[in-house]
């Protein structure tokens, strides 16, 4: 590459969307994620073509060009440009094909210069369905796939029926036609959304299809008594989300005197040397004790961040396998938040990627 391509490779990158890879992609690695949003992706020279876009073959970048893109602690990644050729099939289909191949390829996507880690949120599973499903098609399903509710919230849902443990709210606003929720699982039905290429390639001759969204349900409790009603248009009450908040980090407690009085008791105290030698002993005392309960507690917040993310990992999984269930009885296709096909709960967590 040329120094004037250099120069103007940042500016490039920054414009269009860009997946950030940690390694060189395997060609046949990256195309078979790309088929996974359009099963018609092929290969077109170095390039691959998938719903419209180009995914530029990778090209190599040292920390002086990511420092340019704003990419803090990264000395080498890979960068694959998202170029779209014609109209997209659905809105910001190159923007969400840049963040899904960087999900499931461990890496950061870049759009209008913003740096994106996408495993930082993972969304919500969708399910593509040819029509809005009737509630006696998918309430059997989902009352065999949700933890079951005990009521009705008749403040949050004034229109609810509890039907077998799932609650089912008869929207017909905007393009949101159902609501049915579980103990903790929110299932909104959306119409009218144009045909992503998974679902084009699986139904040519519609010219639209339902989607039926899987979130989490947002507690009244946690968004407070002005909240939204779950059947807002447009997924809204997908997108609700409680602010995770973590407690400042405790300082150590107050050395032990009485522990270095002893110490000192039991000291030789004939000259200034020994003061000092009891001194520097008392010193490096204090030090160990202070470290030990810094380390113990960062060990216990390692402990808390590890159990929230393997909890969050583990509602997401339970969230795709609601998302698989409606797929499969309602002969859809399962996706996660952005567009890609999932064949098993398990393809929704970063870093998952099909056989090449």
């Amino acid at each position: 590459m040329g120094w004037f391509s250099k120069l103007l490779l940042p500016g490039r990158l920054r414009t269009g969307p860009t997946a950030l890879l940690p390694a060189r992609p395997d060609p046949k690695t990256l195309l078979a994620v790309a088929q996974l949003a359009d099963p018609e992706a092929r290969t077109d020279g170095d390039d691959i073509l998938a719903g419209g876009s180009r995914i530029e073959s990778p090209v190599e970048l040292t920390g002086e060009v990511l420092a340019k893109l704003g990419v803090p602690d990264e000395d080498r990644l890979w960068a694959c440009r998202i170029a779209a050729e014609g109209p997209l099939p659905v809105d910001f289909f190159d923007k969400s094909l840049a963040e899904g191949i960087a999900y499931r390829l461990g890496g950061w996507s870049l759009c209008q210069g913003e740096p994106l880690d996408p495993a930082e949120d993972a969304g919500d599973p969708l399910v593509y369905l040819p029509a809005v499903p009737e509630p006696e098609e998918i309430l059997p399903i989902l009352a065999e796939s949700l933890r079951h509710a005990d009521a009705v919230d008749t403040a949050r849902w004034p229109e609810g029926e509890l039907i077998e443990g799932v609650v089912h709210v008869p929207v017909r606003r905007g393009r949101v036609a159902d609501v049915y929720a579980g103990a903790d699982v929110l299932v909104t039905v959306e119409e009218g959304h144009r045909l992503p290429p998974a679902a084009q390639t699986r139904w040519p001759y519609l010219t639209e299809v339902a989607i039926a969204r899987v979130s989490p349900v947002a507690r009244t409790e946690e968004a407070g008594g002005d909240a939204e009603p779950a059947g807002v248009p447009s997924g809204a009450a997908a997108d609700d989300q409680t602010e995770d908040v973590t407690s400042a980090e405790a300082a150590p407690g107050p050395l032990d005197a009485g522990s270095d009085n002893e110490d000192a008791s039991t000291s030789t105290s004939t000259g200034v040397g020994s003061d000092a030698e009891g001194a520097e002993a008392a010193t490096s005392r204090n030090d160990a004790e202070g470290t030990e309960g810094t380390e113990d507690t960062t060990d216990t917040e390692d402990t808390e961040d590890t159990e929230d993310t393997d909890e969050a990992r583990g509602a997401l999984l339970a969230r795709a396998a609601v998302a698989l269930a409606l797929a499969d009885g309602l002969r859809g296709i399962a996706a996660d938040s952005r567009g890609f096909q999932i064949a098993e709960a398990a393809d929704v967590l970063p870093g998952v990627m099909p056989e090449p």
